[in-house]
């Protein structure tokens, strides 16, 4: 849980200090967003800059566990550019804001084949 928590922390800083968001977080999943809610300039820079911090730093992160005796972690992003519907979603009693649209796919899509089948960590 702690090492969970270290690596939640890494992306949150990484993403805010380049002008995104955190949306959601699904177990070790993150969706992080630029440009929603307030306009950001340059989103599709800040997303990369963001990105290539957290390889950055997930090196470090993967040294420790290593030194600590647990396997080879590695960590994967997605970066999709498109329009896409914000606001609050959700049922009568339950809301959540979040954004919806094919970028979300195109990213997921990307995430899954940077490392997989191209064995990078960021894929745009």
């Amino acid at each position: 849980i702690e090492w969970h928590r270290a690596y939640l922390t890494m992306v949150q800083d990484c993403v805010t200090s380049n002008k995104g968001m955190v949306d959601k977080v699904l177990g070790d999943r993150v969706l992080c967003l630029w440009n929603v809610p307030k306009r950001c300039a340059r989103a599709e820079y800040h997303a990369v800059k963001a990105a290539m911090a957290m390889t950055n730093r997930w090196a470090t992160l993967t040294a420790e566990q290593r030194q600590a005796g647990c396997g080879e972690l590695s960590i994967r992003v997605g970066i999709a550019s498109s329009v896409v519907t914000f606001g609050n979603f959700g049922s009568d009693t339950m809301k959540v804001f979040t954004v919806v649209g094919e970028a979300l796919e195109h990213a997921v899509a990307l995430q899954r084949a940077g490392c997989k089948t191209h064995g990078v960590p960021v894929l745009v």
